[in-house]
């Protein structure tokens, strides 16, 4: 990062996004001071994150406004009529959040809450364009001179469980933007959350504990849960003696997050109301739909696993003129002739809930959680963790934090006060540091797709085929790293020599496959193709024993690979497409 003034940090969210900043000098003499955006919701709420909200203007290409704006701004729009064409996008993020294998491509189109589509890339992009140049204009207001885009190092933070493509496709989106490639990294969600713990004090805490990451001696294990509005994000870190910390276990996860108890809730209006009657709703009073959202986020960031107390939300006007138009019965009716009779009832224009209806919204999220860290403690490279560190915006739910607290009552849970932007503030640190992560451990064994010399008897006679350098086996799987092995950060893992197969080549197509077997033998057989590599051979005179050496580094954030070209000594960095 040398020649960086100021390294910046964004955590783009499902359901919040924000940036943070800190400047060279500032990480030398404490590391946690990062300045963090303060988001301001237009009435008296103000954040460090705000709302993933896209508003993008008619036609498609240029944006109206970001966060809190974009709400406040959609709902003046409708009021006065005149929203018709404007496209309204939130909760995005989850479309990049596949399994190994599934395609992501840029050509891929995100439909907005109304149904309309555009391009994925333009709306991730637009959006952390607005970030980036947000950070800008603050920071010229704060200081006397301006910052130049060179001057700025900027580190995105993706989930660890995310897939090679879908950190990809936020790196080409972060291009798109304006941010020059060599001024991005792409760091782990959790694992940037751990880095900023580790540097933590024990009063910047919201737990009771007496427990402090930072104070751990080298040789302690703790768990990371990093819960979000779309993924919980797991993984275990080892600290090690030089204050870094290793990976003992590979990032697994779900897309259980904060968003589950939407849908949970979601999927309660529509069974009173009916899909119908709640689909006329949004599309015909989008405003009264926002409204009853934001109420809902409200409810569901303070309810408390202790509450008995009933919780009231006051139901729009036009969803209860819907319902009658439709089925020709009051609202109070749907109410009392559902199965949720015994726990809701409806007065006036308010819902009134048994706090063990609203409760019960979070069980899907909160059981696939809790298992999931049940089986993964199981495994004795787990069992003997220290600590279980909660971060990301949904573990300042109360209703998960107590029930991590209750189903690992031999652990301590630290949640620090800043647990929504810990994730942001340890981006900074690990831009400023990249070696705060000195080990990761690999979830899947790669490979490249190769032909090589037909074994008789042995391969099958389906995949022989004829070349000028004889009889080859297509679709051979040569394995380059194996699953569950720790690999050093920033060390390539392995070197390789290929040849051509034919006289005329011009280059060499390496397909990547990872896979979860152990030692694959062809890449048809329990393997996917996550990317591919091409290397030119300049000059190519038809020599069979042209030699390229490749060295394939994946201990980092991003897989990268390096190609030597053996006769003329000339050494590239080839580029991976792992977007089809």
């Amino acid at each position: 990062m040398a020649g960086d003034i100021l390294v910046g940090s964004i955590d783009f969210g499902t359901t919040y996004s924000g940036w943070a900043v800190m400047f060279s000098h500032e990480f030398e003499s404490e590391p946690t001071k990062g300045f963090v955006k303060q988001w301001h919701s237009g009435s008296s709420i103000i954040t460090e994150k705000t709302p993933t909200v896209v508003l993008i203007k008619p036609g498609g290409n240029e944006l109206e406004a970001f966060g809190y704006e974009a709400e406040n701004r959609y709902k003046e729009l409708i009021e006065q009529e005149e929203h018709e064409g404007y496209y309204y996008f939130q909760r995005f993020k989850m479309k990049l959040h596949k399994q190994m294998g599934d395609t992501i491509d840029l050509n891929m189109t995100l439909s907005d809450e109304m149904g309309h589509k555009l391009p994925a890339i333009d709306v991730f992009a637009m959006a952390i364009k607005y970030l980036v140049d947000d950070m800008h204009d603050v920071i010229k207001d704060r200081m006397s001179g301006v910052i130049k885009k060179s001057e700025v190092h900027w580190v995105i933070t993706v989930p660890a469980i995310w897939t090679d493509s879908a950190k990809q496709f936020m790196r080409k989106a972060s291009e798109q933007a304006g941010i020059d490639d060599r001024k991005l990294s792409i760091a782990l969600e959790p694992e940037a959350a751990s880095i900023f713990c580790r540097h933590l004090s024990v009063e910047k805490r919201i737990d009771t504990t007496d427990v402090c990451i930072a104070s751990f001696p080298a040789g302690t294990r703790y768990m990371v849960l990093d819960a979000g509005g779309g993924t919980i994000d797991i993984t275990v870190h080892e600290v090690q003696a030089n204050g870094a910390v290793k990976e003992i276990q590979a990032a697994s996860g779900g897309g259980w997050g904060g968003t589950l108890v939407d849908q949970a809730f979601e999927k309660l209006i529509i069974d009173l109301v009916g899909k119908r009657v709640y689909q006329d709703f949004k599309q015909e009073s989008p405003d009264d739909w926002l409204d009853l959202w934001r109420d809902f986020e409200l409810k569901k960031r303070t309810i408390k696993p202790d509450k008995e107390t009933k919780i009231v939300m006051k139901i729009p006007e036009t969803l209860r003129e819907q319902y009658k138009r439709k089925f020709r019965k009051t609202f109070k009716d749907a109410v009392e002739s559902s199965s949720y009779a015994e726990n809701i009832t409806f007065v006036a224009d308010k819902m009134k809930f048994d706090a063990i209806v609203f409760k019960k919204l979070f069980d899907v999220s909160l059981t696939k959680t809790i298992q999931h860290t049940e089986n993964l403690i199981r495994d004795p490279a787990v069992r003997i963790i220290k600590a279980i560190l909660m971060v990301g915006g949904f573990s300042e739910s109360p209703m998960l934090q107590e029930r991590v607290k209750s189903c690992f009552r031999g652990i301590d849970v630290i949640i620090p006060a800043e647990a929504s932007s810990s994730i942001l503030r340890g981006a900074l640190i690990f831009g400023h540091s990249p070696t705060s992560i000195s080990e990761r451990v690999l979830k899947y064994t790669y490979g490249v797709r190769v032909f090589r010399n037909f074994k008789e008897g042995e391969d099958p006679e389906s995949k022989r085929v004829m070349t000028d350098s004889g009889p080859q086996c297509m679709e051979t799987f040569d394995k380059h790293v194996e699953r569950n092995k720790k690999v050093k950060v920033g060390e390539p893992q392995i070197k390789q020599i290929y040849t051509p197969i034919d006289r005329n080549q011009k280059s060499l197509t390496f397909p990547i496959f990872a896979s979860e077997m152990k030692d694959p033998k062809y890449t048809d057989v329990g393997c996917k193709m996550i990317g591919k590599m091409k290397i030119e051979l300049p000059d190519h005179d038809g020599d069979l024993l042209r030699e390229v050496e490749v060295s394939l580094t994946f201990s980092g954030t991003e897989i990268e690979m390096t190609a030597q070209d053996v006769k003329t000594g000339k050494l590239e960095k080839a580029s991976i497409n792992f977007l089809g």
